[in-house]
C-alpha cells in the first residue's frame, strides 16, 4: 500500500513547492493577456491573529480566484488590510498602558503614530503568512495598506468629489457616541445587544391644570434631564381618565387626571400602575398639540428658562405620526432631540433644539447641578430616585430591548449632540436602490436586506475625535471660518508652499502645515481624523491605485466579485456603495456572495466572555487546512454555521478516502505494472459507463455553481462523487480481470476529480497531481493550479 494521508507532510510539502516554484507567479504571468476578472478583498483588521470567520470568509474567496484563473482569467487579487482607526489604537494603548484617550498626549501623539504604523504593519505580515498558509493565493506583497500615503490621498480625491458636488458639510447632529473610546459613532458601526434595563413611567404636570398630568415611559432615566418634548401621534385616539390616588387628602381619596392613549388605558393604568380609572374624555392626539407641561425638575435647573424663551415650543407637545405607535408604554413619547436621531428630526421640525451637556466620556458637568459627575446609563438609578423624591415617577418595571454598543469595545453607547463633517447622501437613495437591482446577490435575500438598508439611509458622518486615522482633509480659517478641501498632496503643497507637506501624511504632522487665508487670518487643519469606514469605502479604487494610475481602473472597475459577511450588509458593501455613487455615480460591484456568521454547536455566537472560541490554528492543528476548507465552504450562504468537531472530522475522513483512492491506484499499476491510457470504450463495461459519466455530468453541474457562485454546493457534489468511486466503482471492479480497463477508468476520473476539487482543496489535490505525474509522466502542468479546467 502507499503512504497514508498525513495532512501535516503533505500541506508543509505543498506550500514548499508552491513557493521553491514560484507557481503562484507562473499562474499571474501564463493569465496575464486573459480576460480581466476584478476580485476586490474586503479588508480584515490587523488587530490581531485571524480568527475562524476571517479564515473561513478568506477560504472561499481562494475558491473563487483559483477556479476563474483556471478558467484563464487575469485575476486581479491585490491583498488588503484595514489598519486604522479604534481596533488598532486600543491594542496599542493596551500594550502601553494607555488608559484614556488624553493619556496619549502625555504619552506623545507621533509615539503614539509610530507606534500603531509599526503595529498594524507587523499584523498585516502576520496575517499574510497565516492566509498563505491556509492556500488562500492573493497579491501580498503589494496589498494595498491605509498607512501609505498614496491611499490616503486616494481618500482625500472622494472627500473632495463631495466638495465639489456640494455634499461636504458640517452639521450639529444628535449622534450615537461611545464615552469609553470617547467619539463619535456611525449608525452602521453599532452592534445591538439584547439588554434587560428599568422601564420607567411618569407623570408630567399639564401646566395651569391642577392634578392633570401627561404620562410619559422610558428606558434611559439618564435622557430625562434633556427632555424639551412630549410627541403623540395626532391620528391615534387618547383619553383623560381619573384616577384614585393611595394618598389622602383632607379624609378623602386623592384623585388625579392622567392623559394616555386609549389603546394603552387598561394596560398601563391596571396592570403597571395597579389602579382604578374612569375615562372622563377622549380625543385625538392632534387635539394635544402645544400644551404646555412643567418639567419635574424646572426649580432645580436653571437652564430651562432660558432654552424655552429661545424656543416657545420647548416643554409643550409636539405631534408625530411616524414615531408614536401603541406598541408599548403609554402612547406618549418622551422626547429629548439631544438624545437620539428620531427625538432630533422631531425637534428639527418644532425648532426645538438638541440640547445634550454631557462631556465626551458621559459625564454630566457642573451646569447638572446635583447630577454633576454622574454619568449616563450608568447612573440610571439615581435619577429614577430623583424622580421618585419629587414625586413624578409612577411605576418602575423590567423589560429586555435592543440596545447599541460599540462594536469596538463593546460598551453600551450613548447619545450626545454634536459638531460633525458629513456626506449628504440621502438623497441618493432612489438611484443606489436602483444601482442595487443591477447586482447579483447570492442568496436573494441579500439583495433585499441591502435594499432595506439604504431605504433607511442617513446623512454618513466622516469625522471622528481621535489620533490614528486618515487627517480630513479640510483647512478652515480661525478668523473668518472659511475652508478649502484638498483632493491630493500636490494640491496642498500649491496651497501651503513648496516642502511644505510632510513625508507622512498623518497627525501629528499633517497638522503643521498652516497656511494664510484670503481674508488675512491663519487656516489650520481640523483636528478630526476620517472615520475608519472611509478607507474601507474606498478600496474599490483603492485597490487599483486610483487616482494616480487610470490604466488599472479603466481595465477592471467595478469589481466583478466580492464576498464578506452578513453584517456587511450594513458595513463594507453599504460603504463601497455610498463612496462610489459619489466619486462615480455607479457602483463599485457587480457580484456578491454573502456568508452568514459562526457560532458553537448550541448556536451561541463565538465570543471570549463565553470561552467557545475555536481558533483556526486548532483546526488546522488537527485536521488540516484542507479539511477547514472543505468543512466551512459547505455552510449554505446568509445562513449561519454552528461550528461541531464531529462535522470536521467527518470530512477529514473523506479525505482520507480520497487519498486511499489515488493510493489504490498507484498500487494496482504497480503490482500488474501498466500504465494508464485513454478509456477504451469499446473494452468497457457497465461499471465503466457509469462511472465516466458521473465524472462528466459532475463536471457540468460544478462549473454551472461555479459560474452562479453557488459556492456551497461545489464540495457536496464532488464529495459524493469521489465517495461513489471508492465504495462503489472500485468495490465492483476488484476482481475484474481486465486491469487495464480500471486503470484507464480510475485514472480518468482521478485526474478530472483532482481539477475539479483543486479550487477547494488545494493541498491534497496538488500532492495527488504530483503524485501521479511523478508516477505516470502523463501529465504535463507543472501544478495542478496551472492546469485549465477540465471541460
Amino acid at each position: 500500500m502507499g503512504k497514508p494521508y498525513d495532512f501535516k507532510e503533505v500541506e508543509a510539502w505543498t506550500l514548499r513547492f508552491w513557493e521553491d516554484n514560484n507557481i503562484y507567479e507562473k499562474v499571474k504571468e501564463k493569465n496575464k493577456k486573459g480576460k480581466p476578472f476584478y476580485f476586490l478583498q474586503g479588508p480584515p483588521y490587523t488587530s490581531g491573529k485571524i480568527h475562524l470567520g476571517q479564515a473561513w470568509n478568506n477560504t472561499m474567496k481562494d475558491v473563487v480566484l483559483r477556479y476563474k484563473r483556471m478558467r484563464g482569467f487575469d485575476v486581479w487579487d491585490r491583498a488588503g488590510y484595514d489598519m486604522h482607526g479604534l481596533p488598532t489604537a486600543r491594542k496599542v494603548m493596551a500594550l502601553h498602558k494607555i488608559k484614556m484617550k488624553e493619556d496619549i498626549k502625555k504619552f506623545g501623539v507621533d509615539k503614539f503614530v509610530n507606534e500603531c504604523i509599526r503595529f498594524s504593519s507587523e499584523k498585516a505580515e502576520e496575517m499574510s503568512r497565516d492566509l498563505w498558509r491556509l492556500g488562500v493565493w492573493m497579491n501580498y506583497k503589494n496589498a494595498y495598506l491605509p498607512i501609505k500615503n498614496e491611499f490616503i490621498e486616494a481618500e482625500w480625491f472622494l472627500v473632495k468629489k463631495a466638495e465639489e458636488q456640494g455634499r461636504l458639510y458640517e452639521g450639529e447632529k444628535t449622534m450615537t457616541w461611545c464615552p469609553s473610546c470617547a467619539t463619535a459613532m456611525a449608525k452602521h458601526e453599532c452592534e445591538y445587544k439584547e439588554v434587560e434595563d428599568d422601564s420607567i413611567f411618569m407623570k408630567f404636570k399639564v401646566k395651569g391644570k391642577k392634578d392633570e398630568y401627561l404620562i410619559i415611559w422610558t428606558t434611559t432615566p439618564w435622557t430625562i434631564m434633556f427632555n424639551l418634548a412630549i410627541m403623540v401621534n395626532p391620528d391615534l385616539d387618547y383619553v383623560k381618565v381619573e384616577v384614585e390616588d393611595n394618598k389622602k387628602d383632607k379624609g378623602k381619596i386623592a384623585k388625579e387626571k392622567w392623559i394616555v392613549a386609549k389603546a394603552l388605558a387598561g394596560v398601563f393604568i391596571q396592570g403597571v400602575a395597579n389602579k382604578k380609572y374612569r375615562i372622563i374624555e377622549e380625543f385625538k392626539g392632534s387635539k394635544l398639540e402645544g400644551v404646555e407641561y412643567e418639567h419635574p425638575w424646572d426649580k432645580k435647573l436653571g437652564f430651562y428658562k432660558e432654552l424655552k424663551k429661545k424656543h416657545p415650543k420647548v416643554h409643550t407637545v409636539v405631534l408625530s405620526s411616524e414615531y408614536v405607535d401603541t406598541g408599548s408604554g403609554t402612547g406618549l413619547v418622551h422626547c429629548a432631540p439631544g438624545c437620539g436621531p428620531e427625538d432630533y428630526e422631531v425637534g428639527y421640525r418644532n425648532n426645538i433644539p438638541p440640547f445634550n451637556i454631557l462631556d465626551e466620556h458621559g459625564v454630566f458637568p457642573k451646569e447638572a447641578g446635583r447630577f454633576a459627575g454622574l454619568e449616563a446609563r450608568k447612573d440610571d438609578d439615581k435619577f429614577t430616585q430623583e424622580l421618585k423624591q419629587d414625586g413624578a415617577l409612577i411605576a418602575v418595571t423590567k423589560v429586555k430591548h435592543d440596545y447599541p454598543h460599540c462594536e469596538r469595545c463593546h460598551a453600551p453607547v450613548i447619545f450626545r449632540k454634536t459638531k460633525q463633517w458629513f456626506f449628504k447622501v440621502e438623497d441618493l437613495k432612489e438611484e443606489m436602490i436602483r444601482a442595487n437591482q443591477s447586482i447579483y446577490w447570492v442568496p436573494k435575500t441579500a439583495q433585499n436586506a441591502f435594499h432595506s438598508w439604504l431605504d433607511n439611509l442617513r446623512d454618513n458622518s466622516i469625522t471622528k475625535q481621535r489620533y490614528w486615522g486618515t487627517p480630513v482633509p479640510i483647512w478652515k480659517c480661525e478668523k473668518c471660518k472659511a475652508y478649502e478641501v484638498f483632493g491630493s498632496a500636490s494640491e496642498l503643497e500649491k496651497r501651503a508652499g513648496k516642502g511644505k507637506v510632510p513625508s507622512n501624511l498623518h497627525k501629528p504632522w499633517i497638522d503643521e502645515v498652516i497656511f494664510k487665508c484670503k481674508c488675512g487670518g491663519v487656516m489650520k487643519r481640523i483636528p478630526e481624523i476620517m472615520d475608519v469606514w472611509v478607507d474601507a469605502g474606498t478600496t474599490s479604487w483603492n485597490c487599483l491605485y486610483y487616482p494616480k494610475r487610470k490604466d488599472l481602473f479603466e481595465k477592471y472597475f467595478p469589481a466583478d466579485f466580492i464576498l464578506e459577511g452578513k453584517d456587511q450588509i450594513r458595513g463594507w458593501f453599504n460603504l463601497l456603495m455610498v463612496s462610489s455613487m459619489i466619486a462615480f455615480g455607479k457602483p463599485s460591484f457587480k457580484a456578491v456572495y454573502m456568508h452568514g456568521m459562526i457560532t458553537d454547536i448550541e448556536g451561541k455566537k463565538m465570543s471570549k466572555s463565553l470561552g467557545n472560541i475555536i481558533s483556526p490554528y486548532e483546526l488546522i492543528e488537527k485536521y488540516g487546512a484542507d479539511t477547514l476548507r472543505y468543512y466551512m465552504s459547505e455552510t449554505r450562504p446568509g445562513y449561519d454555521i454552528n461550528f461541531s468537531w464531529e462535522e470536521a472530522k467527518i470530512r477529514f475522513k473523506n479525505l482520507q478516502v480520497f487519498w486511499n483512492i489515488h493510493n489504490y491506484l498507484l498500487d494496482l499499476t504497480r503490482t500488474y505494472k501498466l500504465k494508464p491510457r485513454k478509456p477504451d470504450m469499446t473494452r468497457a463495461g457497465i461499471e465503466e459507463e457509469y462511472v465516466l459519466s458521473r465524472v462528466y455530468s459532475t463536471m457540468k453541474r460544478v462549473e454551472e455553481r461555479h459560474e452562479k457562485y453557488l459556492l456551497n454546493e461545489l464540495t457536496p457534489l464532488l464529495g459524493e462523487l469521489f465517495l461513489d468511486l471508492s465504495r462503489d466503482y472500485i468495490q465492483f471492479v476488484r476482481d475484474k480481470e481486465d486491469k487495464q480497463v480500471v486503470v484507464d477508468t480510475l485514472y480518468e476520473c482521478l485526474v478530472n476529480i483532482v481539477k475539479m476539487l483543486a479550487p477547494n482543496m488545494p493541498f491534497i489535490t496538488e500532492a495527488v497531481y504530483q503524485n501521479l505525474k511523478k508516477e505516470y509522466g502523463l501529465l504535463k502542468d507543472e501544478s495542478v493550479h496551472l492546469c485549465e479546467w477540465p471541460v
